[in-house]
């Protein structure tokens, strides 16, 4: 069984703080964390660097789209490499960007354990 205990929370926290204080300059707004069973939820608010705040309040949201696919994979592959190394566990992960064009924009990252060896990497 895993840890689902208050402390594991806050390094799974932790870690993502770091992660998007390195891609932003800054922490995120909020970083909520959910641990079940055999699923690791992780919503955060306060992703997107300050020009790309910029470009989405001026409607280009496209342009912000575009710099994400080339973003995507380094953001990824460090933060399924260091969550890995925390955990302790395999597992595949989804992530979806929720309302991108408002305010209350979040990303919410859904890491689900598996057992049968290498981290991998489901794309959604």
């Amino acid at each position: 069984m895993f840890d689902k205990s208050p402390e594991m929370q806050e390094k799974i926290r932790k870690l993502a703080v770091k992660i998007v204080k390195h891609y932003r300059g800054k922490g995120p707004e909020y970083v909520i964390v959910k641990i079940d069973d055999e699923l690791i939820t992780i919503t955060i608010k306060g992703i997107l660097s300050n020009l790309s705040e910029i470009l989405v309040e001026e409607g280009d949201v496209e342009r912000v789209k575009e710099y994400w696919k080339t973003l995507r994979p380094y953001l990824e592959n460090q933060y399924a490499e260091e969550v890995y190394e925390l955990i302790g566990r395999n597992f595949e992960y989804t992530w979806q960007i929720n309302h991108l064009e408002s305010p209350d924009r979040t990303i919410v990252l859904f890491l689900k354990f598996i057992g049968d060896g290498s981290i991998e990497k489901k794309k959604v």
